[in-house]
């Protein structure tokens, strides 16, 4: 029993965490981003300290229409974002940012 339990357990986990269970707002909003007006600007970030720092910020950032491409570095205090700029505004990337936690510092 105790065993049947544990492969459950590992079977919903896989499941849980497979990343072709995108939710359908996720894969649609990387395909409506139009190439043509893909801008990149880099962002000073303070208060991340580590790798689930990057990924809070890459995540809030990643929920606004028109992202194409986040990264994010704790290391070098910055994230770099590309986005369709007839769909999404700096400002709008930098309160998401703070929404995280995180403050934008002035270049």
């Amino acid at each position: 029993m105790k065993k049947i339990f544990v492969l459950l357990v590992a079977a919903l986990l896989t499941f849980a965490c497979n990343p072709a269970n995108k939710s359908e707002n996720e894969a649609s909003a990387q395909e409506e981003v139009n190439v043509e007006n893909l801008v990149e600007v880099v962002i000073p970030v303070h208060g991340m300290t580590c790798e689930g720092c990057e990924n809070a910020v890459k995540t809030s950032i990643s929920s606004l229409e028109g992202i194409a491409e986040v990264t994010a570095s704790h290391t070098d205090s910055i994230a770099t974002v590309k986005y369709d700029k007839t769909a999404v505004t700096r400002d709008e990337i930098e309160l998401k940012i703070a929404d995280a936690g995180y403050v934008v510092a002035a270049e």
